[in-house]
């Protein structure tokens, strides 16, 4: 037996279905995590075995020729002079060619494909209901799933088994415990017999009470009929084992249960008697009646000082809530009348926005404000104080920048709580602004004579104070990059010409702090040997350049000439001697260029053509 059949098992050659059948008995035996090597050569016989029984299984469905041994080389494939010596084309029209009986048929050709057999060879078969690896772990679990399978019915046999035991002693212990329980019930009966007919006295009728053999049956509802039958039949029990007996049973709270309804009834105790058992029967008046005298004192002081603490909140807490009540209808009120009032002093309609002191013009209600009520409304005072008009100074100041393009900043404040800033920043271009600064000293000045812009005190100390008015306090400032060249509060009012002069300035000015701060002044002249001189702006082609000398103090020569562009972005440093040659702006990108970064202003492209030191 050659391989791959005796690795298989197998005697010889057989059928797919054969070799199937074996390469799943031998998976059993040969585990791809135990014997990888063995499951190697196992799956590589399969694989031969299996192309072998295709290639067996074409061949004799191609014709009845009998397969070529085993090893030898397929035969030469006939030409087609060879076949039967005869060619269709060459006989003449209507004669059949002789059937060449003794000549056995040519072979297939797909069956003799060497790319086939080669690929085959290659690429483990593709075969939907085989796969060598899910066979062994189906044969596998099928094992556990049966395995699991006899223990749950093993389990389930002794669970039956041990149910029908458990029963049957359950049934026995109960038998047991109820022959038991009636001997109890009839030897207290028997007692209660022996009581009543030796006319026992209430001591030895109470010393029963608390044995072992009445309080063990005490709850047995025989033991309670049996009671019950015994005090029907003699109505001449005395009263004080009756209370006894109505003691025991009360002491457990047997009043509560329904089942103890009729001895109770047969006990036949009076209230009296039973508010009495219950006063003794709790525990606080039996500790309070042992306590002595000075514990008892030290109670009493310590819950009379809880009284007065727990009196004095309490009283605390009501004048808290009715202040707070008070609150709320004040302020319920409020947001009634405030709409009122101030649609009388500014002329125009108002609502109530999101809490309680925050409003809003109806016009625009996301335009919120503050006001609360303070003092008496007269013809001098409002009755309120609100913000109103430096929000109107706000709107008034967002607009003209909006319109006018430039940059607004606005000091902190709150936009959701109703705040308006305390100061606004307009940054303005070091030129081109002259008619952005006139127009908005224009603007300033015509909000300043505006009714509501006068404003009352926000705290009047007397009642002259009442009838003051001051301007809406606010400061606005003139600025370049976040530097101020000019600043106007509102009490001393806007001075245009003042604005203007200073703006014509700003481009010098701004760049000799840009000098100071970066320390170029002083890398080019000297720490404190210097004087920043402002020079007429100079103009090179297209563009325009803010001039500042740097000169010398002892000789007063002028030794830098310091030039800014017009956007503030670029600074050129040239010694004075080289300025005549300056004729275009490309004369000034001669120098080194690097970058300087400043807290406010950020970076600055420098352009140095002065000589380091």
């Amino acid at each position: 037996m050659s391989w791959p059949w005796s690795e298989l098992g197998l005697s010889g050659p057989a059928e797919l279905s054969e070799i199937r059948a074996a390469y799943a008995r031998k998976l059993k035996t040969a585990h791809p995590e135990e014997d990888p090597e063995g499951f190697q050569r196992l799956h590589t016989a399969y694989q031969e075995a299996s192309r072998r029984a295709r290639r067996l299984a074409r061949s004799a469905q191609a014709g009845p020729e009998t397969p070529p041994a085993e090893g030898s080389a397929p035969p030469e494939r006939p030409s087609k002079g060879q076949d039967a010596g005869w060619d269709d084309e060459e006989l003449p029209e209507g004669q059949e060619a002789p059937n060449p009986a003794p000549q056995k048929p040519e072979p297939q050709e797909p069956d003799w494909d060497y790319d086939e057999l080669l690929e085959e060879e290659d690429t483990p078969p593709q075969e939907t209901e085989t796969a060598p690896e899910w066979d062994f772990e189906r044969l596998f679990a099928e094992g556990e799933e049966e395995a699991r399978a006899a223990r749950r019915r093993r389990l389930e046999e002794l669970r039956i088994k041990n149910e029908a035991r458990r029963a049957k002693e359950n049934s026995r212990r109960r038998q047991q415990q109820a022959e038991d329980s009636w001997e109890a019930v009839m030897a207290a009966a028997h007692a209660l017999e022996l009581l009543h007919s030796s006319g026992a006295p209430l001591p030895q009728w109470r010393r029963f009470l608390d044995s072992p053999v009445f309080l063990n049956v005490r709850a047995n509802l025989d033991f309670v009929f049996a009671l019950e039958d015994f005090l029907e039949q003699r109505p001449d029990l005395s009263q004080e084992v009756r209370q006894a007996i109505f003691a025991v049973y009360e002491s457990y709270n047997a009043s509560k249960y329904p089942m103890y309804r009729r001895l109770y009834q047969l006990l036949n105790v009076s209230g009296g008697d039973k508010r009495r058992l219950a006063k003794q029967k709790s525990a606080w008046r039996g500790a309070w009646r042992r306590y002595p005298p000075w514990r008892k004192a030290v109670i009493v002081v310590c819950f009379l000082i809880l009284a007065v603490f727990f009196t004095i909140g309490w009283a605390v807490n009501l004048r808290t809530a009715f202040r707070d009540f008070t609150a709320r209808q004040e302020a319920k009120r409020w947001t009634e009348t405030a709409p009122q009032w101030l649609e009388e002093d500014f002329g125009e309609p108002f609502i109530h926005a999101v809490s309680q002191d925050i409003f809003a013009p109806e016009a625009d209600p996301e335009l919120y404000f503050r006001a609360s009520p303070y003092g008496e409304r007269s013809e001098h005072w409002p009755g309120y104080q609100t913000n109103y008009p430096a929000i109107l100074v706000r709107r008034a100041l967002e607009n003209f920048a909006e319109e006018r393009e430039l940059d607004l900043e606005l000091a902190a404040y709150s936009r959701e709580t109703g705040d308006a800033p305390g100061a606004y920043l307009l940054n303005l271009p070091l030129l081109g602004a002259e008619e952005d600064v006139a127009a908005l000293g224009a603007l300033l000045e015509e909000l300043s004579r505006q009714d509501w812009h006068q404003v009352p005190l926000r705290d009047p100390q007397s009642e002259a104070d009442y009838q003051v008015r001051e301007p809406v306090g606010y400061t606005v400032y003139l600025c370049h990059r976040g530097l101020a060249f000019y600043e106007a509060a509102s009490a001393q009012g806007f001075d245009t010409e003042e604005a203007r002069s200073l703006y014509a300035q700003a481009g010098p000015a701004f760049c000799r702090w840009i000098l100071e701060n970066s320390g170029l002044a002083e890398r080019h002249l000297g720490a404190g040997r210097y004087a920043l001189q402002d020079r007429e702006p100079l103009e090179l082609g297209d563009h325009t350049f803010h001039q500042v000398s740097g000169v010398d103090q002892d000789s007063g020569e002028a030794r830098v000439r310091y030039l800014l562009a017009s956007g503030g972005g670029s600074l050129f440093c040239v010694p004075e001697e080289r300025m005549a040659e300056i004729h275009s702006v490309i004369d000034l990108y001669r120098g080194t260029p690097r970058t300087v970064e400043l807290d406010k202003v950020g970076l600055v492209m420098v352009t140095d053509q002065v000589p380091g030191e």
